[in-house]
């Protein structure tokens, strides 16, 4: 069942493809992504991974439980790389908010969310994410 508070963490088989890497949730048929390099293929997990289970909960699916790594199957047919822990995190249903900011810095939030190309609110949540995986 869908937690918005809680975090999801599956494991993805990484394997040597073609022109680089691939990864497949085998707890996620049909969840995989690719990367040329092994450097890129963790954020490239997590962003698959993200939006598979945003879908998953868009239409109602049940999100299974992960499978222990132990017990996680192997397949001879794959050159396995190895196996990567995932952590996604869902944004959930959105919350209004209302904060009190100096001016001078509001224009600074809002002259980078127009460089940018997206809104105050995700200049806003894109820095107060980046600061928690800080700790």
């Amino acid at each position: 069942m869908y937690d918005p508070l809680r975090s999801y963490i599956f494991a993805g088989i990484a394997e040597r493809g073609g022109e680089g890497f691939g990864l497949y949730f085998p707890d996620l048929p049909g969840c995989v992504t690719a990367a040329h390099t092994l450097e890129e293929l963790p954020g490239n997990a997590r962003e698959a991974l993200e939006l598979h289970l945003s879908g998953m909960i868009e239409v109602g699916e049940p999100i299974p439980p992960a499978t222990d790594i132990g017990a996680l199957p192997h397949d001879l047919d794959v050159d396995e790389v190895g196996v990567l822990l995932v952590e996604a995190h869902l944004a959930g249903e959105p919350t209004a908010l209302s904060v009190t900011l100096p001016a001078s810095l509001v224009a600074r939030i809002d002259a980078a969310a127009q460089a940018r190309g997206v809104s105050r609110d995700a200049i806003l949540a894109e820095s107060a994410e980046d600061l928690l995986k800080a700790g």
